[in-house]
């Protein structure tokens, strides 16, 4: 089912996710629940109902052809986007681990498919809502500063600012961006 629309503008959109971290499906399900709430976004955003699957998908690594099939197999579930959120591991891989992503989405598709690639991880969201300040990975900031743990990630969503990082962060930028 593509958007529902009232008056040609979408009321809801659904959306497929496919996230690398092992625990970013449950963190990303919840930033939807939160952001749903807010007035960031002229919709509401709903995560689109696989058969034999679950959304969001956590995606293999990026060196993995898995990757590609699971696009194909996602495009075919009919969603208005499909989004793929990706670590950039660092301002200097960005551009690399971007055309990496890139790399794997089928020449042909009938989703429009985004792609959200964080500068470093999904952690820098926490640290920037915390003013949490990082050197290398925001995750081992967050370990020093609170013993932050990966398992807790999707406990964190309730932490974060939206408005800030809509105002201030770029990857978080992009992921409102994608969903518009």
């Amino acid at each position: 089912m593509k958007a529902i629309e009232s008056e040609g503008i979408p009321v809801t959109l659904e959306v497929i996710l496919i996230v690398e971290d092992t625990y970013g499906g449950e963190f990303f399900k919840r930033v939807l629940q939160e952001l749903n709430e807010t007035n960031l976004l002229p919709y509401k955003v709903k995560l689109k109902k696989l058969s034999g699957r679950r959304n969001p998908i956590h995606a293999p690594y990026l060196c993995n052809p898995k990757l590609k099939k699971i696009i194909t197999a996602t495009d075919m579930a009919n969603a208005d986007r499909i989004i793929l959120i990706y670590d950039g591991d660092g301002p200097s891989n960005y551009s690399q681990r971007f055309n990496q992503v890139k790399s794997h989405i089928p020449a042909k598709t009938n989703t429009p498919i985004k792609i959200v690639l964080f500068e470093y991880e999904v952690e820098e969201w926490i640290c920037k809502s915390l003013d949490i300040k990082w050197d290398s990975k925001p995750s081992d900031a967050l370990k020093r500063k609170v013993g932050y743990k990966k398992s807790q990630l999707p406990k964190y969503v309730s932490k974060l600012n939206f408005e800030d990082l809509s105002n201030s962060c770029k990857s978080f930028q992009e992921f409102l961006n994608a969903l518009r």
